[in-house]
């Protein structure tokens, strides 16, 4: 009697890409890269063996022929459940998780906005208020505090962004003047979480037109726990002021024509130069597809680039916005730590003896003396 397959899944397609003969190929694949000595990437666990009394007989399936028409079926059974109920599972998933994020993030963007008021000096009276209310004996000196106006919290983001370490890296001193300018900055998930965008908020400036810049990561399996599938990273165009720009900066030389009708004669060249910048990150990021042609030497050089962006962008979404204040304060990259260990230095021994108190060297110095 033939073994029957148990019929594909609800909803699967009749259409579907795993045919026998793709089984086949891929399992004499396997075969002959282990046969041939090469080490295939995957080797998949070898089928356990028949007891001596066991009336089927013994059969490999990853043998130079392939697997028999029966485990062929299977596998295509499996390939149809994968390709229908998991994805389908998948889908579910990430759609209420997306319902789920959305919720959240305007509860959390409550939160943001005030702080953003605290920042740009909305509450400063209302704080004043607040402090003496809640301690009744504390003064606010007015009149020494006019001659030092403060308004909202100045430099803030600039300063919490150079104590991260993945931002610190890329910032210059010729940005810290344009991010004191910075009031904001926003992580916004894109629908069905596809990606997400940063968008950094800036006051009026000398530097540069645009009031918010901003860029976008296109990356379908956001919320998988799978490495994430970049698709698209698209930044924006700086509209920079009239010899303001801090990503490019220009150079001029002199030419002289060693040929020709103009031979002797001298100009002047003019170049673009870049150099770095804080504000290179909201440059576009080209991210090759599989259609690309590149060779090794060009590919790690990308993906350097791109793991560097995104190590930046990361930094920003999950850590300093969410946690801006402790990034400011030095907490969240353990600078209070590192003041309670200050002074100490580690000894070079894990022996007892090596350890002693302050008070036994203390006594060591007074015999010594004696």
């Amino acid at each position: 009697m033939a073994d029957n397959p148990p019929p594909p899944p609800a909803g699967s397609n009749p259409n579907t890409t795993t045919t026998s003969s793709n089984v086949l190929e891929a399992t004499n694949s396997l075969s002959q890269a282990t046969i041939g000595g090469g080490a295939p990437s995957v080797v998949p666990p070898s089928p356990p063996t028949p007891s001596a009394d066991a009336s089927t007989p013994s059969v490999d399936p990853y043998s130079a022929e392939g697997p028999p028409p029966q485990m062929i079926r299977r596998i295509m059974y499996l390939q149809s459940l994968h390709d229908t109920e998991k994805k389908s599972i998948v889908e579910k998933y990430t759609a209420e998780r997306a319902v789920l994020e959305a919720k959240y993030a305007k509860l959390y963007n409550s939160v943001y906005d005030k702080r953003l008021k605290v920042l740009v000096g909305d509450c400063d009276k209302e704080i004043d208020e607040e402090f003496l209310k809640q301690d009744p004996t504390a003064e606010i000196d007015e009149e020494e505090e006019k001659k030092m106006p403060v308004k909202g919290c100045p430099q803030f983001w600039v300063t919490a962004l150079s104590q991260c370490e993945a931002i610190s890296e890329i910032l210059t001193e010729a940005d810290v003047d344009a991010l004191e300018y910075l009031s904001d900055i926003r992580s916004v998930d894109l629908p069905n979480g596809a990606g997400f965008t940063l968008t950094f908020f800036f006051a009026e400036n000398p530097f540069f037109e645009n009031t918010t810049l901003s860029k976008t990561y296109s990356i379908p399996n956001l919320y998988m726990d799978d490495e994430p599938m970049l698709e698209k990273i698209t930044g924006t165009a700086i509209k920079w002021k009239p010899d303001k720009c801090l990503t490019h900066k220009t150079t001029t030389k002199k030419q002289r024509s060693k040929s020709g009708k103009n031979k002797g004669q001298i100009r002047t060249v003019t170049k673009s130069v870049k150099v770095d910048s804080f504000f290179n990150f909201f440059a576009d990021v080209n991210v090759p597809s599989d259609d690309d042609t590149v060779n090794s030497e060009e590919a790690d050089l990308i993906e350097g680039i791109i793991d560097q962006d995104y190590d930046i962008a990361c930094s920003f979404r999950s850590n300093v916005i969410p946690d801006a204040i402790e990034w400011f304060t030095g907490e969240a990259n353990g600078d209070d730590e590192d003041e309670d260990d200050e002074g100490w230095e580690e000894g070079d021994s894990d022996d007892d003896d090596d350890v002693f108190d302050e008070d036994d060297s203390e006594d060591d110095d007074e015999d010594n003396d004696d």
